[in-house]
């Protein structure tokens, strides 16, 4: 009788045990689903919100309606890329207290609900699972369109999480907020956003992928001398990308008061360029000789006013370099070559390169600061090469299948980038000035009262100077061609917005922009480097689980024995 009570009691409290574990299960399931939260151990906080997307949606000004168009019969991975949009969207709705609603719909068949898809720009999308009897493709949606105050904006189909919450807290930023204008010179021979076809040497290539990327700015091509007010009052900033031609004294004089407005600019100048000699014929079957040269586009003294010098070099990194295009044969082939830079050594403070792992930038040239230039900037180091690199310098062959580089005696590390802020004092302060017909004319003194505007001579306020001693780094050639075959290039999207946004004085996506985008090169000390981390993983890995195994199985028959004795 006891036993069966015993019996009894024991099943019962295994029964009331079962029903306060199911009980518990089922409250933290309700409080979790109420009370949204992920517990993120990334590096980059890659599935966290970060401050300013929450603060982007919390302080919106209007409502934002939300529709994730997802299918339900999505194979992996987008089955758990499409779980991660939801979470993904559940945080921004959690963080804006109301502003932010969203909706998950599944079209299924429902032609009504694909017709509103196709009406907010989320295609219906043909996406393969891998089998082994081979590759079925089947048409789904997995796209989210944002609608505010009668505009629309989409994300038309999602592949992955890299990026995401960027993409969503940049289109929310660019339907709630006003856009800035930034200007792109394009007289100059410039990268410009309209493109052409990129090409090393002295193209002027394009930056097509700008209008895309920086769809939350409103960018234009400006004519640095044409007209009499070549920039509008209301550009923020201007960039100048890859100048292969000369600046005219007018040209520099519409930099030089743009700044004194307060204003931004963006300096990107390559100290040297490579490009085939002009009347030079192209034999079948041959490469065309190419020859790294002085790139003169005539911005030295305007430079040397503010502050910074570009050499005329080209740096070498003979181990922290990455594969890059080489004419070879008459044909382009992606090989190593010195450089084709990685710079790792960046600052980690100015948010232009904190959030940044790396950059690549081919064919840089180094930076000087010219002392107490401008007492009222602040500067900062913003990229350097390591202590192994070297410079090239002067007229040279560029044969690199055919001809070994002698290392030079002069020796890094070198400054690839600068960024300053502060007061500046005008190039052509006490100067006769160019006008747009080019004459030069002498200022009205100060206390003229002919009305005539007279230029200013120091800035009005807190000016932006970015000084890079490399344009290729931006262009559609490495960005977009090169960056289908070698990733790392892509991460100089983020560098490149970083920029404008630090010039734009508009920093809230920043943050935002390199989690889980940043590129991740491993800086190799020895030759052997790379092998031992390879096989490492290919066979220590294993080895280690191995022997963990073994220790355990030792350990449990030691307890074992111990137990019997």
């Amino acid at each position: 009788m006891a036993k069966e009570m015993s019996k009894a009691k024991t099943g019962a409290n295994a029964v009331v045990y079962c029903g306060l574990v199911i009980a518990a299960i089922t409250f933290f399931n309700v409080v979790a689903h109420r009370f949204f939260k992920r517990v993120d151990f990334t590096e980059d906080h890659v599935y966290t919100l970060s401050k300013s997307s929450r603060e982007m949606v919390e302080h919106l000004p209007d409502r934002i309606n939300v529709k994730a168009f997802i299918s339900k019969d999505l194979q992996p991975p987008f089955s758990q890329v499409s779980q991660y949009v939801r979470d993904t969207l559940s945080e921004y709705a959690n963080a804006s207290h109301g502003k932010f609603r969203w909706e998950a719909i599944d079209p299924g068949e429902d032609h009504a609900l694909e017709e509103e898809a196709t009406k907010l720009k989320v295609p219906k999308v043909p996406r393969g699972r891998a089998s082994s009897s081979g590759i079925n493709l089947s048409a789904t949606y997995l796209g989210v369109a944002f609608e505010y105050q009668g505009n629309v904006e989409s994300i038309p189909q999602i592949n992955g999480p890299e990026g995401l919450e960027f993409q969503i807290t940049s289109i929310i930023k660019m339907l709630a907020e006003k856009k800035k204008k930034i200007a792109v010179a394009s007289s100059e021979g410039e990268l410009v956003t309209t493109g052409g076809d990129p090409r090393m040497g002295g193209s002027p290539g394009g930056m097509q992928w700008l209008k895309q990327a920086a769809r939350q700015y409103d960018i234009v091509d400006v004519a640095l001398a044409t007209g009499e007010k070549p920039i509008a009052d209301d550009v923020d900033a201007l960039l100048i990308v890859g100048p292969k031609q000369q600046f005219s004294e007018r040209a520099k004089f519409v930099v030089d008061q743009f700044l004194m407005k307060g204003k931004a600019v963006g300096f990107l100048v390559d100290g040297m360029v490579i490009e085939s000699p002009r009347g030079q014929m192209q034999m079948p079957g041959m490469d065309q000789p190419r020859v790294g040269r002085k790139n003169e586009v005539g911005l030295d003294d305007l430079l040397a006013h503010y502050g910074f010098k570009v050499r005329d070099d080209f740096l070498m990194e003979p181990r922290q370099n990455i594969q890059g295009p080489i004419p070879y044969q008459g044909q382009t082939v992606l090989v190593n070559y010195p450089a084709f830079i990685v710079a790792t050594d960046l600052d980690k403070e100015n948010f232009i390169t904190s959030g940044l792992k790396g950059a690549v930038l081919p064919f840089a040239s180094s930076l000087d600061l010219i002392k107490d230039a401008q007492p009222g900037l602040q500067v900062t180091k913003l990229m350097s090469t390591t202590a192994d690199a070297w410079r090239q310098t002067g007229f040279f062959i560029f044969d690199p299948q055919r001809q070994e580089l002698k290392v030079g005696s002069d020796k890094g590390p070198f400054v690839l980038a600068y960024a300053a802020t502060g007061k500046l004092k005008s190039f052509f302060a006490g100067k006769p000035y160019p006008t747009e017909k080019g004459e030069k004319v002498t200022p009205p003194p100060a206390d003229a009262s002919s009305g005539e505007a007279r230029p200013l001579d120091e800035s009005t306020g807190s000016v932006r100077i970015v000084v890079v001693g490399d344009s290729e780094f931006a262009s559609d050639m490495y960005i977009g061609q090169v960056g289908q075959y070698v990733q790392s290039y892509r991460a100089n999207v983020p560098l490149f917005m970083n920029i404008i946004d630090f010039l734009a004085q508009d920093q809230a996506l920043a943050p935002v922009r390199s989690k889980g985008m940043t590129s991740r090169p491993l800086t190799v000390s020895s030759a052997w480097v790379p092998s031992a981390i390879k096989y490492g993983n290919i066979v220590g890995v294993p080895l280690l689980f191995i022997l963990y195994g073994v220790v355990r199985w030792r350990l449990r028959t030691l307890r074992r024995r111990n137990a019997a004795l």
